[in-house]
């Protein structure tokens, strides 16, 4: 398990410092579902409908403290979802 830990952080060390620290809220599983829903439908609707489920998620299952973290922990998980980390 903490092999699997220390990749991950591996993989989001190459971005920015503010993008690998909210890359530590997600785990590998959330991020894989996200991009797979991603990869089936990447027309506007489909990409609307995925925005809609991530603030969901944020919202539900992560604890923020104000709303510039609540965006970046959106934005966050949304480029997770669209790039290849």
């Amino acid at each position: 398990m903490n092999k699997i830990v220390n990749q991950d952080k591996a993989k989001y060390q190459s971005e920015s410092k503010l993008f690998a620290y909210y890359s530590r809220f997600f785990d590998r599983f959330v991020i894989e579902e996200f991009r797979r829903k991603h990869d089936a439908d990447t027309s506007f609707k489909g990409h609307r409908a995925m925005m809609l489920e991530i603030e969901a998620y944020v919202q539900k299952v992560t604890r923020y403290d104000n709303k510039a973290d609540y965006y970046n922990l959106v934005d966050t998980l949304k480029r997770l979802a669209e790039n290849d980390v």
